[in-house]
């Protein structure tokens, strides 16, 4: 199954979300994917999001095993969405 993101609003805050929902029970929605889908490690990957797409929330598990990102603007999530959708498609990433 190729990797895709979709994209939602959290009812609760506005916030925009978006992550790769298909198949969660087998680990779509891990936060890493889009590092490997990039072909670069998840620091770089984290850097990169912060630098181009400006999140105006990151959250984190205190492990590190989950990451999620939130942003106001519906049309900078999309940009980092399509992107990577862009990409995975280009590399045929498949989960």
């Amino acid at each position: 199954m190729l990797y895709q993101m979709e994209e939602w609003q959290d009812t609760t805050n506005n916030m925009w979300h978006c992550n790769c929902t298909k198949s969660l029970g087998t680990g779509s929605g891990y936060w890493w994917h889009p590092a490997r889908i990039m072909g670069i490690s998840p620091a770089e990957h984290l850097q990169w999001v912060i630098d181009n797409y400006k999140p105006d929330k990151i959250h984190h598990s205190l492990d590190g095993s989950v990451i999620w990102f939130e942003w106001n603007s519906k049309e900078i999530m999309r940009l980092y969405k399509n992107k990577i959708n862009a990409l995975a498609r280009k590399v045929n990433y498949q989960i």
